[in-house]
């Protein structure tokens, strides 16, 4: 539980009912307006449709605006704008970044976009079904997203046709927005596909002439090195394309900043995110060899210059995140930390969580079936991984930042059911309060842990993951 002098992170509910009979609890927008209102939140119907502000009692939630209405929203029925409601007002606060708040680049450029591209109206429509038909799966929202997923497909296919005859419409942000989209799609809510989106993604980067310093591109980063990681193959792109949107742009652009996540106040969340982001993706390369028949001397050799490289970074970091507490939200403070203070302490959480990830994953890649000690960093990895997921709270949205440190330590332990439970607990979806899951990760785990506990042996988790065909 959160301490008295820290702020949890509050995020507004995200339902849809279906129509009631009119009261004088409607949204106070359509009792302005005496009209009736469905009473769908956060936005109604009704708003949703004319593209006016919902306002509910004291709390005022701005509704979604789409550039040329006409050309997007006649491609939906009435049933589906609360699902283009939802992906804006609730999906894009986690597709990035956890809790992050109204005014992000999905929202402010993304979402416009949807009246000119069937493609990407479509796609948020399925993502944003595919969440309600987790966290309420009463109300069939599943079918409607299997629908939404089939016609974004068909659009976007179609769109890609026209590379030669219309190539504006190929590089637009649209497009790769729909693509990104619909690989989010296949990573939460289907078995496989993901890998084909994002190739997709990659090959519009390139032809919109590579990798830029925006949004989509950071977006993109952020999936290629997560995918390389559970899948061994190395990043798609070459280089440290990501780098390119941090803090070494000139002061011109600098002067030009806008937060995002929103809480970030001096880079230094995405800065230290993205420079780890070097080593996942050396980590994610060198895990894809030392499957193969490459010399283990070499590999060994390879994975120590990486592992003094990642600590030296780590040990050059500000002492405020490297040293952070675990219990840093139950030690007293000359304030109440504000809600954007508190999300910018838990990433830093997040940071150190997926730094001890980084050790147990090189450390693996050496000792995959543990014939050796268990080395002393490795114990402390897990011990700490295991003490920030236990203060992270939970049903804030904050598990995705924790997702990664735990899959690791649930690789790292060897039939320690303690620290089974605790991974398991806290890798199980919270379905309401945010859009990432660990499903398949899971799945993974409990194979390789079932499997482990019959033999007495340690197994590798990527020969498990092969042979299990599961794509996380």
């Amino acid at each position: 539980m959160a301490p008295a002098d820290a702020t949890e992170p509050e995020f507004p509910k995200s339902t849809t009912q279906g129509g009631k009979p009119r009261t004088k609890t409607g949204c106070l927008t359509c009792r302005k307006r005496k009209v009736k209102c469905g009473e769908e939140k956060p936005h109604c119907l009704r708003c949703c449709k004319l593209q006016r502000e919902c306002t509910w009692g004291d709390l005022a939630v701005t509704g979604f605006y789409i550039r040329n209405p006409d050309i997007g929203l006649q491609d939906l029925d009435t049933a589906s704008l609360p699902y283009i409601c939802h992906f804006t007002t609730f999906c894009c606060r986690f597709l990035a970044y956890s809790n992050d708040d109204n005014g992000n680049p999905f929202q402010d450029e993304l979402v416009p976009l949807a009246g000119s591209s069937s493609a990407l109206l479509h796609s948020m429509a399925a993502l944003a079904a595919g969440h309600l038909a987790r966290s309420q799966p009463q109300h069939q929202h599943n079918i409607a997203a299997d629908a939404h997923y089939s016609r974004a497909l068909s659009e976007l296919s179609r769109t890609l046709l026209r590379t030669l005859s219309d190539p504006r419409t190929v590089r637009s942000d649209a497009t790769l927005g729909a693509c990104l989209l619909l690989c989010i799609y296949e990573i939460l809510y289907s078995d496989n596909g993901w890998l084909t989106h994002l190739l997709g993604a990659r090959d519009l980067i390139q032809f919109r002439g590579g990798p830029r310093a925006d949004y989509l591109t950071r977006f993109f980063s952020l999936l290629d090195i997560s995918g390389s990681l559970s899948s061994g193959a190395g990043p798609l792109l070459r280089g440290d394309y990501w780098l390119d949107d941090d803090a070494s742009q000139d002061s011109s652009e600098n002067s030009k900043f806008r937060p995002w996540p929103y809480y970030e106040t001096d880079t230094a969340v995405v800065n230290y995110s993205h420079k780890l982001m070097i080593y996942m993706a050396k980590l994610s390369h060198l895990s894809s060899e030392s499957m193969g028949q490459s010399e283990q001397d070499v590999i060994a050799e390879r994975a120590q210059k990486i592992h003094d490289e990642l600590l030296a970074w780590w040990q050059s970091c500000p002492s405020s995140i490297r040293d952070q507490r675990n219990d840093w939200r139950r030690q007293g403070h000359n304030r109440k930390l504000t809600v954007p203070e508190t999300l910018r302490e838990e990433a830093f959480s997040s940071i150190r969580s997926r730094v001890q990830g980084c050790i147990l994953y090189l450390n693996h890649m050496l000792d995959p079936r543990g014939r050796g000690p268990q080395k002393l960093e490795d114990i402390d990895a897990i011990k700490d991984i295991l003490e920030i997921a236990e203060e992270t709270p939970e049903e804030c949205g904050l598990e995705m930042g924790i997702y990664w440190g735990l899959f690791m330590a649930g690789v790292a332990i060897f039939n320690n059911h303690m620290a089974e439970d605790i991974i398991r607990r806290k890798l199980k979806a919270k379905t309401t309060s945010s859009l990432w899951h660990a499903d398949r990760a899971l799945y993974l785990l409990e194979v390789l842990w079932q499997k482990q506990h019959l033999s007495l042996v340690k197994d590798d988790w990527r020969e498990v993951q092969k042979q299990m065909q599961i794509q996380m």
